[in-house]
């Protein structure tokens, strides 16, 4: 805790804060870092041309960096807590924009239906036989 000069020259007692600065609120400086991770993980996108968005790339960043130094996903706390808590109004302009390209889903809604339907039929499969065999594992131990 410092101390801080006020309007009159008085120096009085500064707030403990989480941000990085104590000028900068923690919110801002955890937005801060969020995008900075998202600009790293486009430039990493750029650079390898993986198939993959830049934000998603830039999570994995944070995911790997923070179990190696939590410090840093307790900076991120202060933005990603809100978005988490409001994550449906993120939903709001993808649905838009379905509702937009009705058409374009109604001429296209068998090959779409075959791809969500293989791919949850995939993803249980391969869920069902690798719990089964954890559970052999398991047995067997």
């Amino acid at each position: 805790m410092g101390l801080n000069p006020d309007a009159g020259g008085r120096d009085v007692p500064r707030p403990p804060g989480r941000g990085w600065a104590p000028h900068v609120p923690a919110v801002l400086a955890a937005l801060a870092l969020l995008l900075g991770l998202q600009l790293l993980g486009t430039l990493l996108v750029d650079v390898t041309h993986l198939p993959v968005p830049g934000a998603v790339v830039g999570l994995v960043v944070l995911l790997v960096v923070g179990a190696r130094f939590p410090g840093l996903v307790r900076r991120a706390e202060p933005a990603g807590e809100p978005l988490l808590k409001h994550l449906q109004l993120l939903f709001v302009p993808p649905g838009v924009g379905a509702l937009t390209q009705l058409s374009t889903l109604v001429h296209s809604a068998g090959p779409l239906a075959l791809a969500v339907g293989g791919s949850f039929a995939t993803g249980l499969v391969v869920a069902g036989s690798l719990l089964q065999k954890m559970l052999r594992r398991r047995e067997s131990v």
